[in-house]
């Protein structure tokens, strides 16, 4: 099966090739892995990918999921949603980052105008009794910080940029 994910706005080619029951080979961007999946309940499954071990919690929604991976929150979406290359074309100098789930803000670690890293932690995100880092998704200079801690957010709020 070949399909294109949607991961936080960014299209990814995924080809999976199931072998015996719980076991699938997995080519995402022309790298290939050995994944085997253990459900622990309809939304809970442990992935092993290459020997590497993985928590995710999948809720899904009518047109996208939010996806855990070892506590990090994810967007996924099987296609585009209407006008998402459109707004990542227009992201691609200034990288926004949207709440991809309701949730508290239980705490700011950067403030607007301070120079970020990419992968830094710019904020925590608690939803669903997670405490979840947002990172950086690029090098650059942390500009509209949208949030304060204590803060309640909607799914789709914008948080931050990065320019």
């Amino acid at each position: 099966m070949n399909v294109t994910l949607w991961v936080e706005g960014e299209a990814f080619r995924l080809k999976l090739e199931e072998g015996k029951p719980g076991f699938f080979r997995i080519s995402l961007n022309d790298r290939t892995h050995d994944v085997s999946a253990e459900f622990i309940n309809p939304e809970e499954v442990l992935l092993n990918v290459d020997g590497r071990v993985f928590n995710v919690t999948i809720n899904s929604g009518a047109e996208a999921h939010s996806v855990f991976v070892n506590g990090h929150a994810f967007q996924v979406a099987r296609k585009a949603s209407s006008g998402m290359e459109e707004q990542e074309r227009g992201r691609a100098k200034k990288k926004e980052v949207s709440a991809s789930m309701p949730g508290r803000v239980a705490q700011v670690l950067a403030a607007e105008g301070d120079e970020v890293r990419e992968g830094q932690p710019v904020l925590v995100l608690e939803a669903m009794k997670m405490q979840n880092e947002i990172k950086a998704p690029r090098s650059g200079i942390l500009r509209r910080l949208s949030v304060r801690a204590g803060a309640t957010v909607e799914a789709g709020a914008m948080l931050f940029a990065v320019e």
